[in-house]
């Protein structure tokens, strides 16, 4: 049994696991909000907590765990081992802040990916992708990541920073996006996008069961309101039309995006995954029903755009099996 230590370093929250890479088993697992509103060093303590708390429920020490890989939301150069933008992050966490304090907490040394490159990375090996050596991830959640998976290997790209989907151009006179850039797609179907535009609808007097978590909606503070993708989900599941329309809103801005992926790429499969879509089912089938409509019918025809099959683990997952690849490729 390989113990590896997978953590998944996120705009909202911080996951980490236990994993046995040899099965993919998450034989435990700890979570804790990053609330990045607090400071970087509340994110910090809070992932060293989570660290903690994993290796205990694992019954295992430090010295127990072979390799440590941490799945964070933002661009990594690989060569340096360090974070270097992070739109959904503060700035003081870039360089290698994260990996130094994970370093605190246990024996090897961390190594950084991109968040969702580690997400394909366990859906590749235990999820969704296993058995399909080409296929496109994207997963939704604080913003929107991608990753590409070709001939059973991830395409990073020249600078290693391949599958920024969340960042193809929808609309160049739109929306200023958290990199700075206009009218990117997560700017408009990632879920903090869709609470900005709730939160504004809310504001303007439209009623929503959301009154009793958001009472005064101020939708320029939208990062710091309790709507977490389990709200949106009860919201919808009461019969909120104006969580109904955003959520069908952000499912065709997601599509149109997807099929922009599709006519240029030509993907036989698309793995959708991460919080927004775990959590609610009516957003992944919306986007699902859309992505071949809009896309050309060549490359439609034989397309399959399936959820991520290890759900919230798949970061974590991810995260490991490649830190026990790097480990091993470095013995």
């Amino acid at each position: 049994m390989a113990n590896v230590l997978g953590i998944d370093f996120g705009g909202t929250k911080i996951l980490v696991g236990v994993i046995d890479t040899d099965s993919g088993e998450v034989r435990s697992s700890a979570k804790k909000r990053t609330v990045v509103e607090h400071g970087h060093g509340v994110a910090l303590a809070h992932l060293q907590a989570a660290v903690r708390e994993a290796l205990e429920a694992a019954n295992v020490t430090a010295r127990d765990i072979s390799a440590v890989g941490i799945g964070i939301a933002g661009q990594v150069d690989s060569t340096k081992n360090e974070l270097t933008r992070a739109p959904n992050l503060p700035q003081e966490l870039l360089g290698k802040v994260i990996v130094e304090a994970v370093q605190h907490e246990v024996e090897p040394a961390a190594t950084m990916f991109n968040d969702v490159a580690a997400a394909a990375a366990g859906e590749a090996a235990f999820g969704a992708g296993r058995g399909h050596p080409d296929f496109v991830c994207v997963f939704v959640g604080t913003g929107i990541g991608g990753a590409i998976y070709r001939n059973g290997e991830p395409y990073l790209g020249a600078t290693n920073t391949a599958g920024e989907l969340g960042h193809m151009v929808i609309d160049f006179n739109g929306r200023i996006c958290g990199c700075g850039g206009r009218g990117h797609l997560e700017a408009y179907a990632s879920r903090s996008a869709m609470v900005r535009t709730i939160l504004a609808a809310m504001k303007q007097g439209r009623k929503s069961t959301l009154f009793e978590l958001v009472p005064n909606p101020n939708p320029d503070d939208a990062a710091h309101v309790p709507i977490r993708s389990k709200a949106l989900k009860g919201a919808l599941d009461a019969g909120d039309e104006l969580v109904r329309e955003m959520l069908d809103d952000g499912a065709r801005f997601l599509a149109a995006g997807l099929a922009s992926i599709v006519n240029f790429y030509n993907p036989p499969r698309i793995v959708l995954g991460g919080g927004l879509v775990d959590a609610v089912d009516y957003f992944f089938s919306r986007t699902a029903e859309l992505v071949p409509r809009e896309a050309l019918r060549v490359p439609a025809g034989d397309l399959k755009v399936v959820k991520a099959k290890l759900g919230d683990f798949s970061g974590i997952v991810g995260a490991a099996v490649l830190a026990g690849q790097r480990a091993l490729a470095t013995a």
